[in-house]
């Protein structure tokens, strides 16, 4: 390669990467203004997911719900809040059921500054590939992600933490498993002593009340403290404290 082509070369690629930050900073800028798609992906279990630029941030919706980095994080967010953040730094080990784009586990390493040790399970490979492309989960230290089903997981889990996030949907549905005693005698089972479980909850209709209501009531028998916390409209979380 001569001299004068290596430097049309270089001349080039700043050309393009120029023109790359310029696009990019449009798209952020258009995303003030009407959600700007990136990405939309098939996944066999979710539906369709998309990855939506929404005032300025990168968020992973499937077709009826925010799977992450919009309400969905807020919701979350206010139930660590409540546990509060001196509690949360006493907690060497945690557990969340449902990763999807993993914006839980930024809210815990970067607004709360938790350095223990994470263990994600999701079910769905796709969305884990999205997450790593896209929200660099598979670079955040101490993170150990596991493509699994969440129900066999626990069933079979030897380990035990000292927070469970359990944040598991089907695009807006949620599986009955979730409303079985036993899936919580397994949880309760993984929790160590003054461990605590978040669980989040979503309620579309009187049906749903009734159930979370009867879920309260087994729940109540289960563990030490039960209480629920209302947010963003329709979502319910349960605080189980062991």
């Amino acid at each position: 390669m001569t001299p004068q082509s290596y430097i049309i070369l270089q001349y080039n690629s700043y050309f393009w990467n120029a023109i790359t930050t310029i696009m990019n900073f449009l798209k952020i800028l258009a995303s003030y203004i009407y959600p700007i798609t990136i990405k939309s992906i098939p996944s066999e279990r979710s539906g369709v997911i998309e990855l939506t630029l929404v005032n300025g941030r990168l968020v992973m919706d499937s077709k009826s719900a925010n799977y992450s980095y919009g309400s969905l994080q807020k919701v979350l967010k206010k139930g660590l809040q409540f546990i509060g953040s001196s509690r949360l730094h006493t907690f060497n080990s945690i557990l969340v059921l449902g990763v999807a784009g993993g914006s839980v586990i930024k809210t815990l390493r970067e607004d709360f500054k938790l350095s223990a040790s994470i263990t994600g399970v999701e079910i769905d490979g796709e969305i884990l590939d999205l997450a790593n492309t896209y929200f660099q989960l598979n670079k955040i230290e101490k993170l150990h992600l596991i493509k699994a089903d969440a129900f066999t997981y626990i069933k079979s889990c030897q380990k035990k933490f000292d927070l469970i996030i359990v944040d598991i949907f089907n695009d807006s549905q949620m599986s009955a498993q979730l409303f079985d005693i036993l899936f919580w005698k397994d949880i309760h089972r993984t929790l160590n002593k003054n461990g605590v479980c978040l669980f989040n909850s979503i309620i579309h209709s009187k049906e749903n009340q009734v159930r979370n209501l009867e879920l309260t009531k087994q729940l109540e028998k289960l563990f030490t403290k039960t209480e629920t916390l209302k947010t963003h409209q329709i979502n319910e979380l349960f605080l189980l404290s062991k």
